[in-house]
Order: structure tokens, then C-alpha cells, then sequence
């Protein structure tokens, strides 16, 4: 089974399970409210879990090689990784109305890369591109996975082009995480988020698009 049609079957038996479990009214605004609610849970639990297991493996290895090498041993070599995470917050910024100002790709100690995005707009539009920008990474890192899962894998027949798939694929992996800056960022935004979703979903739900 595909991996998209895995995590939406994932997504429906959840619902199932909140509306049951809680005796919610079964109707668009409970669906829109709960799906908004489990959207928001999984960014945040996939950009959580991707830091922690990077720490678990800098730490691993920092005990063998030592942290400095382990640190370059484990960004460096996925560097690919970088440039999707710095250009996910740029284009979010972009999409959302916000002026990037620069990107930077050339890592500079312990900074791999950054994106300085500056907020436009009414106080809404701004809180909604700060916390968009923020979780950029893990939204198209799970896109871009699935994509390369459903579209990529299989045209990879040779032993080097499976080596590619795969370093490209963990590459983006690892490096689909948010730093303390974006979760903060994030927050800042949490209510035009969280609304703006709502709505979307909402629409989405009456119009009998998604369940």
C-alpha cells in the first residue's frame, strides 16, 4: 500500500477514534476542529522527534569519534538535507507573502544554513507567515518523502540509483526538524494557524473533499 494512502487510513481511524471516544457530534466543524488539531500535533511531534533522534546519533557517535566530528560526520555527509530545509522556509515564505531577505547555504560552523524572512502585512498575515516559515521543513520533508516513496523508489532499478534514492531520502530526513527559534516563531503564530487551517478544512469537509 502506498505511503499516502497508509497515513490518511492512519488519519480517518484517528478521527473514528476522538469522535467515538468523546461523543463528538459528527459533522464538518468537528471534523474541521479535529483534523486542524491532529494536523498540528504531527508537525510538531515529526520536527520533535527528527531533533531528538539527530541528538541520539550526535551523541552515539560523539562517543566513539568524538562530538566535533560526529556533528560534521552527520550534517555534512546530508548536506543535500540542508538546502531543502533552508529553501522550505524561504518558499513558505514566499507562498505566505512574507519578504525573504537572504539565504545562506554555506555552512558556517555550527550553523549549516539560514533564511532571513521578514514579515509583511496587517499583525494576522504576520503571525500567519512566522508560524507557516516555521514548519516549513516538516511539511514539504513529508511531501517530498512521500513523492520520492511513491514516484522515485520504483524507477530506482540499479544498485547506484538505489544508493542515491536512499541518501537523498535520509538526507531530507534527518534534517526535517525545528529549532528552538522555529517552535518559538511557530507559537507566535498558533492562533492565525490554527483559524486558517480550521477554515480551509471546514471547507474542505462541507464540500465533501476530504472526511
Amino acid at each position: 500500500m502506498p505511503a499516502g494512502d497508509v497515513l490518511n487510513s492512519v488519519r480517518i481511524s484517528m478521527l473514528k477514534y476522538f469522535i467515538e471516544k468523546f461523543s463528538f457530534p459528527e459533522n464538518p466543524a468537528v471534523y474541521a476542529g479535529l483534523e486542524t488539531l491532529l494536523i498540528l500535533f504531527i508537525i510538531l511531534a515529526a520536527g520533535f522527534l527528527v531533533s531528538l533522534i539527530n541528538r541520539l546519533i550526535t551523541d552515539v557517535l560523539g562517543a566513539v569519534i568524538g562530538i566535533r566530528p560526529a556533528f560534521v560526520l552527520r550534517n555534512y555527509l546530508t548536506y543535500p538535507g540542508t538546502v531543502h530545509h533552508e529553501l522550505s522556509h524561504a518558499l513558505a515564505g514566499l507562498i505566505t507573502g512574507a519578504r525573504v531577505e537572504s539565504i545562506s547555504l554555506i555552512p558556517k560552523g555550527n550553523e549549516l544554513g539560514s533564511v532571513k524572512i521578514v514579515p509583511q502585512g496587517n499583525l494576522f498575515l504576520k503571525s500567519l507567515q512566522l508560524s507557516l516559515t516555521a514548519i516549513a521543513p516538516v511539511v514539504t520533508g513529508c511531501v517530498n518523502l512521500c513523492l520520492m516513496w511513491r514516484f522515485l523508489l520504483p524507477l530506482a532499478a540499479g544498485i547506484w540509483q538505489k544508493i542515491l534514492f536512499w541518501y537523498l531520502f535520509i538526507s531530507i530526513l534527518f534534517h526535517m526538524s525545528m529549532s528552538g527559534a522555529d517552535y518559538k516563531n511557530f507559537f507566535k503564530g498558533l492562533l492565525p494557524s490554527v483559524l486558517s487551517l480550521f477554515i480551509l478544512f471546514l471547507l474542505l469537509s462541507t464540500a465533501g473533499i476530504v472526511f
